[in-house]
C-alpha cells in the first residue's frame, strides 16, 4: 500500500449512510447528504459556516436538490476518491472528489438533464415533461468570517471591483494580496486564497472552460457579511451555449453533460517546521553579478584587503548552504552539462562539502535556444494569449531562454534530469526560479488552451501540471534529506508549494518600496503572503539593493514577519546577517512560541515601531525579539515593557546590552536576546 511522503500522515476514511468523512494531516473533509463538502475542519476549526452548495435556476424556479448520495469509490493512505450524485426535478449532478494526503482535492462537477428512465423510454411509465432550461448555476462556499480576513489572487490584473469604491485600490505589484476591504467582484482568476495569518482555503482551476458568467468581470464574488464570507463562482448565468436542440431528438438527448473542473485545499498544507531558520543560505550572482566563473571566484579572496578565499569566508560567517545562480550552467535550465561545467560543478561541491556546506544549483522556468534539443522541444514553449512578452533574459554564452509550459514533455524530462544530475554530482537539492508561476498557455500542440463559444482560444493555467512536477521532484529529494527551494514570484501557488521545503520571495514588495517608499507598503499585503504559517512553508526574504534601499533596510520589513533576509552578496550583506544567524541559533526556537506584532499587543497599533518575538516558556522566560521601524520616519521610540521589569536585553546590532526603551531611525531594525 502506498503511504504519503514525509511529513504527512496516512489518510483515513469513515463511511456511513449518505455520509463520507476523509481525514489527513490536521484536516477532515466531510460530505453528508451532498455532492460537495458539508464540513471542512482545519487546525481543529470548522471553517465552513454552511455546506458548500450548487445554487441554480431551472425552468425559471430555484433548484431543489434531493437524493444526495456520496460514497467511497477508492482509497488508500495516500489518496481517496469520493463519488457523489444528486438530482432535481430536471437535472442530475455528479461529482468526483479526489483528495490527496496534503489536503488538495480535485473537484470534478458534471451537470446534465435528468433524461428518461428505461420505463419511460419504452412507454411503461408516462414521460415527465421538462423544459430543460438551466438559467443559473453558482458554486457557493460559505466561510466563517473569524478565519477569513485576507485574500490573495493570481494573476494580478485585472483588479477587482469593490462594493465600496472608497475602500478599493489601484493596480500595483502588491495589489493581489490584502485584507478583504468589502464585498468584491473579480473576473476569472485561476487561483484564489482566502484566510488569515494562521490558516485558510485555496481554490484553483486550470481554466474557465464551460463557464458562462453574464459579466466577465463578475465571474467570482467575495461577499463580505457580518459573520460570513461567501465565496461565489458564477459557473452559468445565462442560456448554455453548448445546449442546442437537434431537430427530431428529445431535448434531454441533445444536451451533453457540462463539466467544471477545479480544486480546493485547506491550509496550512503541512506542519510548519520547528525551526524556520535552520538553513543559512548564501545565494550568489543573483542581482549582484559575478564576472567570472563561480569556482574561480570562490577560490580567491573576495573582499578587498583580505587574504581569505571565498570558500573559507562563507564557512566562517555561518553559511550552511551555497546556492549558485543560473550562470553555473552554460545552457540555461538544462540538466546535461558541458565538459567545463562538469568540472565547475564537481569543484564547487567538493570544496563546499569539505567545509560542511551544502550546494544547490539553479533551475527555472525557461527553455534555452542554446539547448541542443531546442527545436525538438519547441512546441513546449508557452505562447502568451495576447502575444506579449514570453522570452527570458539574454545572457552569456549568447542565448535567449523562453518561458516553457509545464504541461509539456520538457517538464517531465526536466524532473528526471534534475534527479540524475543531483545523483551524479552530489548536489544537496534544487532551486526552482519562478517555476511555480502558472504562465497562461494557448499552445494546443501539447493540450493547452480551449475554444470558447465564439471560437476564440482562451488560455490554460497549468496549476495541475506544476503540482505534478513539484510532487515528482519532492518525492525524490525528501527521503534523501535534500532541499526543494522555489521562488514564488508573487503567486502563492499553494497546490505546488506543498512540495517544497523553503520558499524565497520578496522582489515585488521591494520594487514597490523602491518606487513608492516603505511608508506605502501595505502591511496586510505582507501578512497575507509572508506569514508563512498560514500556508505551512517557511519563507526567506529576497533582498534587492537599489539607490534608496539596501539589504540592511530589507530587515526592517522582513524580520517582523518572521523572515530572515537571504544574502545574495558575499560582501556586506553576508557580514550583516551572520551575527543574526548566530543569535537565532543560540535561542531554543523549537521550544518557543511565535508572537507576531499583529496579535501580541506589545506596542500600540499606531506605533511606527513593530515588535514580533519568540517566547521560550519556563521558570524564567526567554525572548528572541525582532524589532523594526518599517517606515521613513526617524527617531521613533518604543518601550519594551511586555518582558517585565529590569530585563537584560542584548542587542545583536550593537553587540552589547541596551535599555528597554529603544530608538530606531527610518528602516532600522534589531534582533534582541532577552533573559
Amino acid at each position: 500500500m502506498k503511504k504519503p511522503i514525509t511529513p504527512w500522515t496516512p489518510m483515513s476514511v469513515q463511511e456511513g449512510e449518505d455520509c463520507c468523512s476523509v481525514s489527513m494531516w490536521d484536516r477532515t473533509y466531510t460530505v453528508d447528504k451532498n455532492v460537495l463538502f458539508t464540513s471542512i475542519v482545519s487546525r481543529g476549526n470548522e471553517i465552513l459556516s454552511a455546506p458548500m452548495r450548487l445554487a441554480g435556476l431551472e425552468n425559471g424556479e430555484e433548484i431543489v436538490w434531493n437524493e444526495q448520495s456520496p460514497f467511497v469509490m477508492s482509497g488508500d493512505e495516500e489518496q481517496v476518491t469520493l463519488c457523489c450524485s444528486e438530482e432535481s426535478s430536471t437535472f442530475i449532478v455528479n461529482t468526483a472528489l479526489k483528495i490527496d494526503f496534503d489536503g488538495y482535492c480535485d473537484v470534478d462537477i458534471k451537470i446534465m438533464p435528468r433524461g428518461r428512465t428505461v420505463a419511460e423510454e419504452f412507454g411503461v411509465d408516462k414521460v415527465k415533461p421538462n423544459e430543460y432550461s438551466l438559467d443559473k448555476l453558482w458554486l457557493e462556499i460559505p466561510l466563517k468570517k473569524e478565519y477569513f480576513s485576507l485574500f490573495h489572487y493570481y494573476p494580478a490584473a485585472p483588479i477587482p471591483t469593490f462594493e465600496d469604491e472608497s475602500l478599493g485600490f489601484e493596480f500595483s505589484s502588491v495589489c493581489m494580496s490584502r485584507a478583504i476591504p468589502c464585498s468584491m467582484k473579480l473576473p476569472f482568476k485561476p487561483l484564489l486564497w482566502l484566510g488569515n495569518e494562521k490558516q485558510g482555503l485555496c481554490w484553483c482551476a486550470d481554466s474557465d472552460e464551460n463557464w458562462e458568467p453574464a459579466d466577465e468581470n463578475n465571474a467570482i464574488e467575495i461577499i463580505d457579511g457580518k459573520d460570513e464570507v461567501l465565496l461565489r463562482f458564477h459557473l452559468i448565468d445565462k442560456t448554455v451555449e453548448a445546449w442546442k436542440p437537434i431537430a427530431g431528438r428529445p431535448k434531454n438527448y441533445t444536451y451533453p453533460p457540462l463539466s467544471f473542473k477545479m480544486a480546493i485545499q485547506a491550509t496550512p498544507v503541512k506542519p510548519f517546521t520547528a525551526n524556520p531558520y535552520k538553513e543559512k543560505i548564501l545565494h550568489i550572482d543573483c542581482f549582484k553579478k559575478i564576472p567570472e566563473e563561480y569556482d574561480d571566484f570562490l577560490a580567491k579572496p573576495v573582499v578587498e584587503g583580505s587574504t581569505e578565499i571565498g570558500y573559507d569566508r562563507i564557512k566562517r560567517l555561518g553559511v550552511t548552504t551555497l546556492l549558485i545562480h543560473e550562470k553555473w550552467n552554460k545552457i540555461q535550465n538544462y540538466w546535461e552539462l558541458s565538459k567545463p561545467t562538469e568540472k565547475l560543478a564537481r569543484t564547487i561541491v567538493s570544496e563546499c562539502h569539505k567545509r560542511g556546506i551544502k550546494v544547490i544549483p539553479y533551475f527555472g522556468y525557461e527553455l534555452s535556444t542554446l539547448n541542443p534539443k531546442y527545436s525538438e522541444y519547441a512546441t513546449s514553449r508557452s505562447l502568451h494569449p495576447c502575444g506579449a512578452y514570453a522570452g527570458g533574459w539574454y545572457r552569456k554564452p549568447n542565448q535567449r531562454a523562453y518561458h516553457l509550459c509545464f504541461n509539456s514533455v520538457y517538464a517531465k524530462d526536466m524532473a528526471e534530469g534534475i534527479k540524475k544530475l543531483t545523483e551524479e554530482y552530489g548536489f544537496d537539492g534544487v532551486y526552482l526560479d519562478s517555476t511555480l508561476y502558472p504562465i497562461p498557455c494557448v499552445n494546443t500542440d501539447h493540450g493547452c488552451g480551449y475554444k470558447d463559444r465564439n471560437g476564440n482560444i482562451r488560455p490554460t493555467y497549468n496549476i495541475t501540471a506544476l503540482r505534478s512536477f513539484m510532487k515528482n521532484v519532492y518525492e525524490y529529494f525528501e527521503p534523501l534529506g535534500k532541499m526543494v527551494n522555489p521562488h514564488l514570484s508573487n503567486c502563492c501557488n499553494i497546490p505546488a508549494l506543498s512540495f517544497s521545503h523553503l520558499n524565497w520571495d520578496g522582489e515585488h514588495s521591494q520594487t514597490y518600496i523602491n518606487a513608492n517608499g516603505i511608508d506605502k507598503i501595505p502591511l496586510d499585503y505582507m501578512r497575507t503572503e509572508y506569514s508563512a504559517r498560514n500556508f505551512g512553508i517557511a519563507y526567506e526574504y529576497l533582498a534587492y539593493t537599489f539607490d534608496n534601499w539596501s539589504f540592511k533596510d530589507s530587515l526592517s520589513i522582513g524580520l517582523i514577519h518572521g523572515m530572515l533576509s537571504r544574502p545574495n552578496d558575499i560582501g556586506k550583506p553576508l557580514e550583516l546577517i551572520s551575527p543574526i544567524w548566530k543569535a537565532v541559533d543560540s535561542f531554543p526556537i523549537e521550544a518557543a512560541e511565535w508572537n507576531p506584532y499583529w496579535e501580541n499587543g506589545a506596542l500600540p497599533e499606531e506605533s511606527k515601531i513593530k515588535v514580533s518575538y519568540y517566547e521560550s516558556k519556563g521558570e524564567t522566560p526567554k525572548y528572541l525579539v525582532f524589532v523594526a521601524n518599517p517606515s521613513d520616519s526617524d527617531n521613533q521610540t518604543a518601550k519594551l515593557d511586555f518582558i517585565g521589569k529590569e530585563p537584560h536585553i542584548f542587542s545583536v546590532s550593537k553587540q552589547s546590552e541596551i535599555a528597554a526603551t529603544i530608538t530606531l531611525n527610518a528602516r532600522e531594525s534589531d534582533v534582541l536576546l532577552i533573559g
